[in-house]
């Protein structure tokens, strides 16, 4: 991530033309011309206009921190060089043990959030290997559990690119997992179906998956909202139509 603070070079070197924003709206801004020109796909946050992240992270320009996939600071630069962070993340990556006092659905959790980032930044790959069908994390985590539930259907989003048959299988476990995770819990099951048939766009399983959620929507549940998941359930049997005619040609 990049946060945004009291900027360092206003009115110096290619900075001459820049004042120091006086308030936040105008940080705001300057982080959203840094986002624009230099392209930046990370996310960014604007710090107060008190500066407080410096007094918490440091009092420096470029300051980097090397987080691992449980929270932990594992180590801090005082500049974010690439080659030293590198260095850094190849050793946290190399030997990366659970701690026996960790819980097992929080490091499920905090997996799952870090492939979905990765998948909205379309990398596809990287997601996948957060959420490995074989990874003890996982293992550690009760059929049961919303955590394996979630991480399930990240998975089965993450597979999107992958063979047919592989999208399927990881389709399939999310429909179990998420019917072991919320068999009493009706709307939060259908809201998972419907997440999950979103993660299954451009497959036989987003039918099916919008099929399921239409099963279990309660009768009392507004029309509305019944209209809208048949109105993607029509959308969905359209392209799988679509991707069969096309294979059909080929």
């Amino acid at each position: 991530m990049v946060v945004e603070q009291k900027e360092p070079h206003v009115g110096r070197m290619a900075f001459a033309e820049l004042a120091q924003p006086a308030s936040f709206a105008e940080r705001r801004e300057f982080a959203r011309r840094m986002r624009d020109e230099l392209e930046i796909t990370l996310p960014i946050f604007v710090d107060g206009m008190d500066d407080a992240s410096r007094a918490l992270f440091s009092d420096l320009p470029s300051p980097a921190f090397v987080i691992d996939r449980f929270g932990r600071i594992f180590d801090k630069l005082p500049w974010a060089d690439p080659e030293a962070l590198a260095a850094r993340i190849a050793s946290l990556t190399a030997d990366d043990p659970i701690p026996e006092d960790h819980d097992a659905d929080r490091a499920l959790d905090e997996r799952d959030a870090i492939a979905r980032r990765l998948l909205a930044l379309g990398r596809v790959a990287e997601a996948r290997r957060w959420l490995t069908t074989d990874d003890p994390v996982g293992a550690a985590v009760p059929s049961t559990s919303p955590a394996r539930a979630r991480a399930a259907i990240a998975r089965a989003a993450a597979m999107r690119d992958a063979e047919e048959s592989l999208r399927s299988a990881a389709i399939a476990a999310a429909h179990d997992a998420l019917a072991a995770a919320w068999p009493d819990d009706v709307g939060r099951r259908v809201a998972a179906r419907v997440e999950l048939a979103e993660a299954a766009a451009g497959s036989a399983g987003a039918v099916d998956a919008w099929r399921r959620a239409l099963a279990d929507l309660e009768a009392r549940a507004p029309a509305s909202t019944r209209a809208w998941m048949e109105d993607r359930l029509a959308a969905a049997e359209a392209a799988a139509r679509t991707a069969d005619g096309s294979k059909a040609r080929r």
